[in-house]
């Protein structure tokens, strides 16, 4: 009797061991973070590739320059402050030395629109990355005019739309004013 009470004893232990060791997978989906420096910060690049979900520094940026859909400045002048816009905006006079946008060969143009309709914080926090209805906020009839964002605040929402077609809806998180601030973005695509 002993015996038995040992042996169940021992099942149930390494029963207990096996079902409190398995640790619950409470996999959080990755989320699309990109800050962007402006034109003299050293710190942190201000080239964005969407596709690549990767930042560049300008050097880096001007050897990959097809793969660029955003990049971050600041300026005073027309209220532009902390800004981002596409390549093939035509910012002259912003960066400095032979790898500034302006003599990139290849320029993209991203256009970026206030959403389609209204959106909140908390419905923007609820989408996914590859949620089908993010194309939606895209206002399709705007069609040029639209290729940069300005005087950038936290919790504003734009979508926009790449060069190759990639549809995106993007919140601010952080700002930091001054031509070494920066920008951080959350974004999802479609």
């Amino acid at each position: 009797m002993i015996y038995k009470y040992f042996k169940i004893s021992a099942l149930l232990f390494a029963l207990a061991i096996c079902v409190f060791s398995c640790k619950k997978s409470e996999e959080t989906p990755s989320k699309n973070v990109a800050k962007l420096g402006a034109q003299t910060n050293v710190e942190i690049g201000g080239f964005l590739s969407v596709a690549f979900k990767t930042v560049y520094a300008q050097d880096a940026a001007a050897s990959n320059q097809e793969k660029i859909d955003i990049l971050c400045f600041y300026e005073e002048e027309g209220g532009n402050y902390i800004a981002i816009a596409a390549p093939g905006t035509g910012i002259n006079g912003i960066f400095t030395g032979e790898s500034a946008p302006e003599n990139w060969t290849v320029k993209n143009q991203t256009y970026f629109t206030v959403p389609a309709t209204e959106l909140s914080i908390e419905q923007f926090d609820q989408l996914a990355d590859g949620d089908a209805i993010i194309q939606g906020y895209y206002d399709e009839t705007v069609t040029s005019g639209n290729r940069k964002v300005k005087n950038l605040k936290i919790n504003d929402i734009y979508a926009f739309k790449t060069a190759d077609g990639t549809f995106g809806i993007f919140k601010v998180m952080d700002v930091s004013q001054g031509v070494s601030g920066y920008v951080e973005l959350e974004y999802k695509t479609k």
